[in-house]
């Protein structure tokens, strides 16, 4: 099963990318699409293709599991944000000062907005067994709710075809190097239809206090993060 999804995610992401390609020479989409593709190759498939190495030099890293879990985690989003700085920076030209401005917001947003995320997927996986590929999966589907991309289920279903999948992948990748530091998996388990309400339910809660002071923060700082035409 979990196989069949791994296959069935990577050919609507290939779609997806595809039809995204088409619609950025069309002009009907943004220069910033160009994130993904440029994430998966850079990043995300060194790590996946390499993902049972990494996962040995992690277990061999002498660092207590939480400081080593919130390094990889908060790591990952530091790496990713680059990117994202990067293909929303080029709507604007391009700049080597105000793209390192950029950066250091989107850094600065996405610590605080990524802090549930990394705390909620340590606690589920100090408590409770989870598969590598349910870890994954998971991720991507509160990556759904967390970029809002639910929302054009409805309202614009090319755009939801283009962005779910990437989406899942993105929120996937963040939490993979943390996850295969974990090692030895939890004993307790759940049946799946507890469990996996339950992961969704912990990210959430997790999130609400970083995300409340993000918000607080954002109003009365609003240049020490990204402009809202990038981040709403």
């Amino acid at each position: 099963m979990q196989r069949t999804l791994t296959i069935a995610l990577a050919l609507w992401s290939g779609i997806a990318l595809a039809l995204a390609a088409l619609l950025v020479l069309a002009h009907a989409l943004p220069l910033q699409i160009g994130y993904y593709p440029a994430l998966y190759l850079c990043v995300g498939l060194p790590i996946w293709r390499n993902r049972q190495r990494l996962a040995r030099v992690l277990a061999q890293w002498q660092l207590p599991r939480l400081p080593k879990f919130l390094l990889l985690g908060y790591g990952m989003v530091l790496i990713e944000e680059i990117f994202a700085a990067l293909f929303n920076h080029l709507t604007e030209g391009f700049s080597l000062g105000l793209y390192i401005q950029r950066v250091g917001q989107f850094w600065a947003l996405n610590l605080f907005a990524f802090t549930g995320f990394i705390i909620g997927w340590y606690l589920l996986q100090r408590w409770l067994r989870f598969a590598f590929a349910e870890v994954f999966f998971l991720a991507g589907l509160f990556g759904l709710f967390s970029e809002h991309t639910y929302t054009f289920l409805f309202a614009n279903p090319i755009l939801f075809l283009i962005l779910a999948p990437l989406n899942i992948i993105t929120y996937g990748l963040i939490i993979t190097p943390a996850t295969l530091s974990m090692g030895t998996p939890a004993r307790r388990t759940l049946h799946p239809l507890i469990r996996y309400p339950l992961a969704l339910l912990t990210i959430f809660a997790c999130s609400l206090i970083p995300i409340g002071v993000l918000a607080v923060l954002r109003n009365h700082f609003p240049d020490a993060f990204p402009p809202r035409k990038f981040v709403p």
